[in-house]
């Protein structure tokens, strides 16, 4: 009468770490360079987000805000082996891929700006292949199967 272990107790995978290790190192690596940098992030924020009243504080939180979303999909794909969290990310994260090439050329063009700008799109492209790798895809698919002993 063996039970399967609830879909959060199961092993995790080597890749199904690390995607969490990349996507919240990219995370946090972000939300601090963006604090270093609050007057051009506060710039950022008010041309694509017009209101009168940004400010260094609203920035923060606007900035605190980003991050913690970040946690919440990553919560559901590795405490869960949420499939749906998992494509939420992979679209995501594609979209945000697509800057990727404008930002090389961008770096590639003045090397004086900051290359931690290319970190991010470097680490989730990363956590996104550590999404697709066999051993998570496996993972992805295992269910919790049925106690057929309880109905002996």
């Amino acid at each position: 009468m063996a039970v399967s272990p609830p879909i959060g107790r199961r092993p995790r995978p080597l890749s199904i770490k690390l995607f969490a290790a990349f996507f919240l190192t990219a995370a946090i690596s972000t939300y601090v360079l963006n604090l270093t940098n609050l007057p051009i992030q506060q710039e950022i924020f008010a041309l694509y987000l017009p209101w009168p009243g940004w400010s260094q504080d609203w920035t923060i939180v606007a900035l605190s805000a980003i991050l913690s979303i970040a946690f919440i999909p990553v919560a559901w794909i590795y405490l869960r082996a949420s499939r749906v969290a998992r494509w939420l990310v992979t679209g995501f994260s594609l979209l945000k891929l697509l800057s990727f090439p404008q930002m090389f050329m961008v770096w590639f063009s003045d090397p004086y700006i900051n290359i931690m700008y290319l970190r991010e799109p470097i680490l989730i492209a990363l956590a996104l292949i550590m999404l697709f790798t066999p051993s998570a895809n496996r993972w992805f698919r295992q269910t919790q199967e049925p106690d057929l002993a309880v109905f002996d």
